[in-house]
């Protein structure tokens, strides 16, 4: 199962809360090539024109929202029934346009997914057990050239996140001292950093927006929907001869180097789309 390339990554993150108890919160990232960061953006604008009937291709979409018919559904419901379909409510319109989403991003060049969930409501635990998949994502190769990922962009104004972040990366350094990620030759070390931006912002985090809501329906397998992830997401990307969620293969490879998770990344509990 394919992981990362030696590529310089930018990963654009995002979490889905089912309130309740325990609860289930599922964070999911787009993670992008920084090369191919320019293309992917343009492509989604055009979609959103398309689609949506924005003009700059810049109307926030939100999974939430177009699962109950809100916001960016009603602009896809216009846009639908202008071009002949039957009629069809907001919320019939939304579930048409997040379907089609899922696929453009399943087409996006070189894109890879990681999707995890965690049974809790506080969005930092989750936060955590993605940093630590992710990281060990970077040191799968036992030299350079390894992936890179240089930056982490975050949804939000959540401050703790961001600590988080820094906090697995220390973590990941003191538990796995003899595979960090490295540039070039020799020991050292490369955890990059993360940012905070509001989705409104960037595509790309809306974009994990989706394939967390998407993802989380998956692992409650309690709604027609349920099978968005797979049917939207993977399927599309399989038939193009691609393989783009690499959530197994991090679980597998944290599991391998601490099968009793003596580093504490809590990969035991993780739940992934089944």
């Amino acid at each position: 199962m394919p992981g990362l390339r030696d590529e310089d990554y930018i990963a654009f993150v995002d979490e889905s809360i089912q309130p309740g108890t325990p609860g289930l919160t599922v964070v999911a990232g787009i993670l992008i090539p920084a090369r191919l960061l320019r293309s992917a953006e343009r492509r989604w604008r055009d979609f959103i024109t398309d689609r949506l009937g924005s003009r700059s291709g810049r109307r926030e979409v939100k999974g939430n929202e177009l699962i109950k018919g809100h916001g960016a559904a009603k602009h896809a419901q216009a846009m639908l029934l202008a071009e002949g379909w039957p009629a069809l409510s907001a919320k019939g319109a939304g579930h048409q346009f997040y379907r089609e989403a899922l696929e453009h991003i399943a087409s996006v060049t070189e894109v890879r997914i990681l999707t995890v969930g965690l049974r809790t409501t506080s969005g930092v635990e989750a936060y955590r057990l993605w940093f630590w998949m992710s990281n060990v994502l970077l040191v799968e190769r036992p030299r350079a050239p390894r992936p890179r990922l240089p930056l982490i962009v975050i949804d939000g104004r959540n401050t703790a996140l961001r600590s988080a972040h820094d906090l697995v990366a220390w973590r990941f350094y003191k538990a796995f001292p003899r595979c960090q990620p490295y540039v070039g030759g020799g020991s050292r070390w490369f955890v990059g950093g993360s940012v905070l931006q509001d989705s409104v912002l960037s595509p790309f985090i809306q974009m994990a927006d989706l394939v967390a809501g998407a993802g989380r329906l998956a692992i409650a397998q309690n709604t027609p929907e349920q099978a968005w992830y797979k049917d939207h997401l993977l399927r599309p990307a399989g038939r193009m001869g691609r393989t783009i969620d690499v959530s197994k293969h991090a679980r597998s490879e944290l599991r391998r180097r601490s099968r009793q998770d003596s580093c504490g990344s809590g990969w035991k509990d993780a739940l992934l789309v089944p």
